[in-house]
């Protein structure tokens, strides 16, 4: 009976913790999903940007030719000063027009580590108990009516806590407390 009560309790159990992955796995690739879609938006963005920035220069390219084709230089002079002006404008202001891409972009934010988590769960089992931890008597102090005890521990992550035990030899009787 014990048996089976402590097999179904690991069942219960592990199924939360089933559960709990589940949904922080939901949450998590929500906001993968998010940033995908910002990323993409932001370099929809700057498409279009980069298509009107090459849709003002070919048009500029193509006045520029025609107003090489032209054969009355009085014409010619008219429109060139007006091209010309134009090419500088586009050229003082191409840093602003052409906008900044960023092919490389990652999703560093979204680094995920799991280290710590596969260790505790490495860690389960119901087996044994934790092992003790390991007093270290140099560090430890005893004055009138204080005791301080230090310890190291390997489980740090299986124990919950430690019940400390003492005993106070008398000249009658030893009390433990």
């Amino acid at each position: 009976v014990n048996a089976s009560r402590q097999e179904t309790k690991l069942m219960e159990e592990c199924d939360q913790l089933i559960e709990i992955i589940q949904q922080r796995r939901q949450i998590i690739g929500t906001k993968i999903k998010e940033g995908k879609v910002v990323r993409l938006r932001k370099l929809a963005q700057q498409i279009a940007n980069c298509k009107q920035c090459i849709e003002r220069s070919t048009s500029l390219i193509s006045q520029a030719e025609q107003s090489l084709k032209e054969n009355d230089h009085a014409r010619f002079l008219q429109t060139a000063k007006n091209i010309t002006e134009r090419v500088s404008m586009a050229t003082a202001s191409s840093q602003v027009l052409i906008p900044e891409i960023n092919l490389n972009d990652t999703f560093d934010t979204f680094a995920l580590d799991f280290t710590r988590e596969k260790k505790l769960l490495e860690c389960l089992d119901y087996l044994t108990a934790p092992n003790p931890p390991t007093i270290r008597e140099e560090l430890c102090t005893a004055s009138y009516d204080t005791i301080t005890v230090h310890w190291t521990s390997d489980d740090e992550f299986c124990v919950v806590s430690y019940e400390l035990q003492y005993t106070i030899f008398t000249g009658q009787a030893n009390v433990v407390s």
